[in-house]
């Protein structure tokens, strides 16, 4: 592939993740009383939070949607339709779940590609990565009053999924063709998000040692 048509495929699919990320931060305004505009700003915020924060970071100015609002009216447009769609069609809440996973998975690999782009060392790579992965969300969750999805669900792996699909982008960049590394990165997340939500991946737990004995016997002498 080109360097012209690559560019092209990075670009889609940034739109595509703002797509993604805004109609799951629509959906997420589901019971929370918000009228149009307030689901349309939290679609905005969640779609757009993370790359602005790495931009902001990375010393990139004007930040994305500036420089090109293609980005904004992606997002604005897919709030709009997501407000009227589902006044009339109900959703799981596991839509929102699926949603939110494809958007980590595009916004993790194109993290990770704009701060490779910039000759930035690995660490900070899979940093931004892991930023504009995770911090729309984040933001969406705070204001919605939730508990951002990064911290809760018992361990559950969210934060993980971004750093291990930003480390294989990193490792084998020179080793494929790049819209095929950045395809399967984008699987490695997807994958390990879906199992993470349905067969319950996790980390290990921290536990000091003897803490759960200690926490029998007292219970035993209750």
């Amino acid at each position: 592939m080109t360097d012209l048509s690559y560019a092209q495929f990075i670009y889609i699919a940034d739109l595509i993740g703002v797509a993604v990320f805004a109609t799951a931060g629509a959906l997420a305004a589901q019971g929370k009383r918000l009228d149009i505009l307030g689901v349309v700003v939290l679609a905005i915020v969640t779609a757009l939070g993370g790359g602005t924060i790495r931009d902001i970071t990375l010393d990139i100015h004007p930040v994305v949607w500036i420089a090109d609002t293609s980005y904004l009216w992606t997002a604005i447009i897919s709030a709009v339709v997501a407000f009227v769609v589902c006044r009339y069609i109900q959703y799981p809440r596991r839509t929102l779940l699926v949603l939110d996973a494809m958007g980590l998975a595009l916004f993790a690999v194109l993290g990770a590609e704009k701060a490779l782009a910039l000759e930035l060392p690995p660490l900070i790579v899979v940093m931004m990565s892991v930023i504009t992965g995770c911090a729309g969300g984040m933001i969406r969750d705070i204001i919605t009053g939730q508990i951002p999805l990064i911290l809760q669900r018992d361990g559950e792996l969210y934060a993980t999924c971004a750093l291990g699909g930003a480390i294989f982008y990193i490792v084998f960049k020179e080793y494929m063709p790049g819209e095929v590394v950045a395809l399967s990165s984008m699987m490695i997340i997807f994958v390990l998000r879906m199992a993470a939500m349905f067969a319950d991946l996790r980390l290990p737990e921290f536990i000091v040692t003897g803490h759960k004995l200690e926490k029998i016997k007292k219970d035993k002498n209750q």
